[in-house]
């Protein structure tokens, strides 16, 4: 096991005992085997790339608005999905599936932008679909899919892409 796999397995088992409030050594060996389960059917895409120093700066500095951009975009995305609900009767028919090209998104790219669309209310990503390079989401309102596919890429050019192309 490398050092960096066993730094993530700690602090995947830290961040388990936190959650259930317990540093119990079960709850601490609990958390190491889910960590490495998580670990395993959840890779990272591929090793972080090696950055200039540059490079890395200015992505630093683009992380701010990366996340601010994301906290928005989740709390537009909860509102959007209380409207759903409680909107007008007959709007639960409006979901289905679109399917959101990758464009010239890196491998860590696209999973940022699986993480993204997942952690925003009323969309969750289905599959990666590497051979048509296409990202497949389901959404609770998927009345107009070319303006969903616009939102995706709006947020990957604007906000996601000076920080994790």
């Amino acid at each position: 096991m490398s050092p960096r796999t066993l730094v993530n397995m700690l602090a995947l088992a830290l961040l388990y005992a936190l959650m259930v409030g317990s540093f119990h050594p079960v709850d601490l060996a609990l958390g190491a085997l889910l960590a490495l389960g998580v670990m395993r059917l959840f890779p990272l895409a591929g090793a972080p790339p090696v950055l200039e120093a540059r490079e890395h700066w200015r992505r630093t500095l683009h992380l701010p608005r990366f996340g601010w951009a994301l906290a928005v975009l989740v709390t537009r995305s909860c509102f959007h999905v209380l409207t759903t609900i409680f909107g007008p009767v007959g709007r639960a028919d409006l979901a289905g599936v679109v399917e959101v090209p990758m464009g010239e998104r890196t491998a860590r790219g696209v999973q940022v932008s699986s993480w993204a669309m997942s952690l925003a209310p009323g969309t969750v990503l289905l599959e990666l679909d590497w051979e048509r390079r296409v990202m497949r989401m389901h959404a609770l309102d998927a009345s107009d899919p070319d303006k969903l596919i616009r939102q995706q890429d709006h947020f990957y050019q604007r906000y996601q892409r000076a920080v994790f192309p």
